[in-house]
């Protein structure tokens, strides 16, 4: 008997002394990282507090990655909003001088009344000038010579009876003679090299301009709309010369911001 109870105290101790072992080197291992973590359950992950961090604050963008971000979220700071004001300023003093500047003269064609006197057809072709003469288009703004001149249709608006084509007839109708300032205008905008944005031809030729170079308009249906190209502003002159209808466009100074002024 003593020999039984000595063998089962033997094996006793031997799987006590396993099994501590066994539960030491376990809990090195994970301490050591051994193990990878429990998965959280979305019932556990619920539950977890929400981990909280510090704000971010905008940070200055760097000159070189600015034309990778949006404007409007860039953080402006009191230099930006300074020169920003500066800016404004000098641009509104530059609007206000464009229209007595001086400028490069950079499309220009004149179209003759001989054969197209007619006192109501010239009355139209001045009171068309003077609703184009002096404007300025700043890069990138489109005119439209119907919206620049209104309804032409209208003898309220001073429009006289004239010489007109409708279909494949000559007819009288309120402000014949308009198509010659549209015509001799569109010429002068292919010379400036302008984009032409809608232009159609007469249905019968005239006489001012050879077949196909010409512009016809007809209030509300048929415009002429050209486009200012350039990087800088275009102010239209457009005039009755020695019987010749003449239309000049001018390439005015670009706007250059001064940071000395």
């Amino acid at each position: 008997m003593n020999k039984r109870k000595k063998k089962r105290r033997w094996v006793l101790t031997f799987t006590v002394t396993g099994l501590l072992t066994a539960a030491a080197v376990t809990g090195a291992y994970w301490q050591a990282g051994g193990f990878s973590k429990p998965v959280v359950q979305p019932a556990e992950a619920a539950t977890a507090p929400p981990q909280t961090s510090a704000p971010v604050r905008p940070q200055p963008i760097r000159p070189e990655d600015e034309k990778f971000v949006p404007v409007e979220t860039v953080m402006l700071t009191p230099q930006d909003n300074h020169t920003q004001r500066a800016i404004h300023d000098q641009y509104q003093a530059y609007l206000q001088q464009l229209p007595a500047a001086t400028g490069e003269l950079v499309g220009s064609f004149q179209t003759s009344l001989a054969g197209h006197s007619a006192e109501g057809r010239v009355k139209n072709i001045m009171l068309a000038n003077g609703k184009l003469n002096g404007r300025i288009l700043l890069p990138g703004e489109e005119l439209s010579f119907n919206n620049t001149l209104g309804d032409s249709n209208d003898p309220a608006g001073g429009w006289q009876l004239a010489t007109v084509i409708i279909g494949k007839k000559f007819e009288q109708g309120y402000g014949g003679g308009i198509c010659q300032v549209s015509s001799t205008l569109y010429n002068s905008v292919l010379r400036a090299g302008l984009g032409i944005v809608e232009r159609y031809t007469h249905s019968l030729p005239v006489g001012y301009v050879p077949p196909g170079q010409d512009a016809t308009v007809s209030y509300p249906e048929l415009d002429f709309r050209f486009v200012n190209s350039y990087e800088a502003p275009v102010k239209i002159e457009a005039s009755i010369v020695e019987g010749m209808v003449v239309s000049k466009l001018y390439r005015l100074p670009a706007f250059q911001y001064d940071p000395d002024n």
